[in-house]
């Protein structure tokens, strides 16, 4: 509500369409909170709270936050998460990959909350477990976070080029039949080119 953005990533426990109504539920939740100005840690504890109250504790989750905060010039990570989250940055890359539990299967649930300042060039990339095993049942490569490590390691790297380059790999390593959901988002700080601000959002999404 004061300036910036926060991409929620959400993968609920299983596949199909029973996932994908809790991944729905859980990010409109947590969509709300932010948007009421709820902080980051204060989300994740709520919408935690709300998949055990309608599962009774037997649901889990998987949830990330990555937020530009603009107001404070500050990036912040928050995890319940077995993915990791890959921060790159002026003095080199970094994965944010510490044990926290996933969200909906304990009364009392912390999350994993880094902070970072918001420098120009600076890039957060989260992902879905989709992506890190893809490849375990194919004769090809499995996943390795080096590869994730190259692709955030340039002077400018695009957002959008360096999602579909993780996407398009991991799929390969499916042999084009992804076995698991599969989603990557990346957050970018870059240099303004428009003096004026204007805010700009473009959605893809198949029929």
């Amino acid at each position: 509500p004061r300036g910036g953005l926060s991409v929620v990533i959400v993968d609920g426990q299983g596949h199909g369409r029973a996932a994908k109504r809790i991944s729905h539920q859980i990010a409109g939740k947590a969509a709300a909170l932010i948007g009421d100005g709820a902080r980051d840690g204060a989300v994740m504890r709520a919408i935690s709270d709300f998949l055990y109250t309608i599962r009774d504790g037997k649901v889990s989750a998987t949830v990330s936050i990555l937020t530009s905060d603009l107001e404070a010039r500050s990036l912040i990570v928050s995890r319940n998460s077995n993915c990791p989250v890959v921060v790159g940055h002026q003095d080199g890359s970094s994965c944010l990959d510490g044990g926290v539990n996933p969200i909906g299967v304990h009364k009392s649930n912390r999350p994993m909350i880094s902070h970072w300042p918001a420098y120009p060039g600076t890039v957060l990339v989260g992902f879905t477990d989709g992506i890190i095993n893809s490849g375990c049942h194919s004769k090809g490569q499995p996943f390795s976070m080096d590869e994730v490590f190259q692709l955030v390691r340039t002077d400018s790297p695009n957002p959008q080029m360096l999602a579909n380059r993780m996407l398009d790999m991991a799929v390969e390593r499916d042999n084009g039949r992804p076995r698991d959901d599969m989603l990557v988002a990346v957050l970018a700080m870059c240099d303004r080119e428009d003096a004026l601000g204007t805010r700009q959002m473009t959605v893809n999404y198949p029929c």
